[in-house]
């Protein structure tokens, strides 16, 4: 079968395939790697694929139709959708299924959470939802097996939803082959915190932390953790070097690399990254539980240039409600021994979780600027369907959005979901930015990002990284942006 595996054009800079969907602050675009497995997968069953991430390249649907999509003559198409931006690639499968035919599918988070509310907007625009993880699904309906009797399949039948059972998760990942980046340009994947030009990596599947905003876990790949082998992740690692000679840095996108029941198999990593000498650096998420010192310099040993760290809150109170399994105190010494091992550290804070106050917020502040790391972001924690955190925002009356659409601005930009009964959304948006502000504009963190650079690779992520920042201010609340779902 002719497979079209399409990330849609939302809005200029979009990010679709990032926790918190929307135009970033740090103008980063990931890489669709869920996406590129599944296409991997397809072409290892034998089918013919075309892969465009048409939101990397800014692309409208009118341009993919007729530059890409009429000669491949599809016969199965499938969209990679995300909670504001479904009505836009509802409309994006509704051009294509009429200017080629076919079967088109949905995939993602937002349609595994809301598969019959999909549906229904979509009417008759695509044939069917794949639910949660979908490799296999995708796999299933190319090789022919009908809507009605493919597992994790939802549909409607005459106005009637559907929902077929489960695709069961997939127990032995190593039997998945490596994402297919081959099909994509590196040129089009931008972040600040990372050299250039870098790939991701999924090391494990199943998260078995319950942080109640965290969608994936709670939406797609569910609680049971799945590891890849060692000697698999650094097979694709090498595998990825020899097919990009250029390549500077693996980013490890999986949330469980660091957690402790994985204590043995993080050094295990370290110990095959040193044994090989693949001459790539390494970065992971990671959480502040990693307090091992001798753990953290055998990973700066291995290569490891950069941890992305979910500090999350300066306040205790506020990380036991969002369920985090944290403490402030594990913050601080995790900061302190990553120094000490001379490791990067890009911190995430957030803003807006159960109770917040103004005065629990600027904790959060005072406490990002205190760690002295090197890089850091600030979010609203955003409601999306099928997590914890939106049940709580709906059952206290703290959710604004009426509609989809509305879970980013008019220009793409993040926005806070909540009115929380004890902090306001312009509050939430406002210390957002305070932080930011707050963080970078200091003179002894202008000064520690400087003396971080030390390779022309540094200078063209920090260049992108202020340009970004720049950007985002000076165009925050003024500068306009279109949306394009292909007919623009």
């Amino acid at each position: 079968m002719r497979v079209a595996v399409l990330n849609p054009m939302f809005g200029r800079d979009f990010t679709k395939s990032a926790r918190w969907f929307a135009r970033s602050r740090g103008r980063v675009q990931r890489h669709p790697d869920y996406l590129a497995t599944a296409v991997a997968v397809l072409e290892a069953a034998g089918h013919e694929l075309l892969f465009i991430d048409s939101q990397a390249k800014n692309m409208p649907t009118a341009v993919l139709i007729e530059n890409h999509l009429r000669a491949f003559r599809p016969d199965m198409c499938v969209y990679q959708a995300t909670t504001p931006s479904i009505y836009a690639d509802i409309e994006s499968a509704r051009l294509c299924r009429e200017a080629v035919g076919g079967l088109h599918v949905l995939v993602g988070p937002h349609v595994s959470a809301e598969p019959e509310s999909t549906l229904r907007a979509a009417n008759g625009a695509v044939d069917a939802v794949a639910r949660h993880e979908f490799d296999y699904i995708l796999r299933d309906l190319a090789d022919g097996v009908s809507v009605k009797d493919c597992r994790g399949v939802s549909y409607l039948d005459g106005g009637r939803y559907v929902e077929n059972p489960d695709m069961p998760y997939i127990e032995n990942l190593d039997d998945l082959p490596f994402p297919a980046w081959h099909h994509l340009d590196l040129e089009d994947y931008r972040d600040g915190a990372k050299l250039f030009p870098f790939l991701t990596a999924i090391t494990a599947r199943g998260c078995r932390y319950r942080c109640s905003y965290c969608q994936i876990p709670q939406v797609m790949n569910g609680h049971t953790f799945r590891p890849r082998s060692i000697k698999n992740v650094v097979d694709e690692m090498e595998y990825d070097k020899r097919r990009f000679p250029a390549l500077k840095e693996i980013m490890f996108e999986d949330d469980t690399l660091t957690m402790r029941i994985a204590r043995d198999r993080l050094v295990e990593l370290c110990e095959e990254l040193i044994a090989r000498d693949l001459g790539l650096s390494w970065s992971a998420n990671a959480r502040v539980d990693l307090n091992d010192l001798e753990i953290l310099r055998l990973m700066k040993r291995s290569g490891c240039r950069m941890l992305c760290v979910g500090f999350e809150f300066g306040d205790q109170k506020i990380l036991n409600n969002v369920r985090k399994g944290t403490t402030v105190d594990q913050m601080y010494t995790f900061a302190e021994n990553a120094r000490k091992a001379r490791l990067r550290i890009h911190g995430c804070f957030m803003i807006g979780g159960p109770e917040e106050t103004r005065e629990t917020a600027l904790r959060t502040i005072k406490m990002a600027q205190e760690l002295k790391i090197d890089t850091a972001q600030f979010t609203g924690v955003m409601a999306y369907p099928g997590t914890a955190y939106y049940e709580w925002a709906k059952s206290v009356g703290a959710l604004i959005p009426g509609d989809w659409n509305e879970w980013v601005t008019k220009d793409f930009e993040q926005a806070a979901t909540v009115d929380l009964p004890t902090m306001s959304k312009e509050e939430i948006d406002e210390l957002v930015d305070t932080g930011l502000k707050q963080f970078y504009l200091r003179p002894a963190q202008i000064a520690r990002m400087v003396g971080n650079i030390n390779s022309w690779s540094d200078v063209k992520a920090k260049w992108h990284g202020l340009l970004s920042f720049m950007g985002y201010f000076a165009g925050n609340g003024r500068k306009k942006f279109t949306a394009f779902t292909g007919n623009n």
